[in-house]
């Protein structure tokens, strides 16, 4: 029997994917805490805890590396950060 997500369970690290105009809306602080927080996401679902319970998951978010929604936003953040620091 696969678990559900409960009210008691901590759902995993999540981001909302920014489009590139609100990148450049951030600051360098920022866009370097964002970053951080793409870089704390799981690497992939296979390997979490939430492999049972992934259509409970709201995806709008990312929440895995393996998202082939991650490696495109990590870039842009990347060049966003690269055009602010130049």
């Amino acid at each position: 029997m696969s678990a559900r997500l409960t009210s008691e369970m901590v759902l995993p690290r999540k981001i909302r994917a920014l489009a590139t105009a609100e990148l450049g809306t951030l600051t360098v602080n920022r866009l370097l805490a964002y970053r951080a927080q793409a870089l704390c996401l799981e690497n992939t679902l296979a390997d979490s805890d939430y492999h049972d319970t992934a259509s409970d998951l709201d995806m709008t978010y990312i929440y895995f590396k393996d998202d082939p929604r991650w490696q495109p936003l990590y870039d842009l953040i990347l060049a966003e950060l690269a055009r602010k620091q130049s």
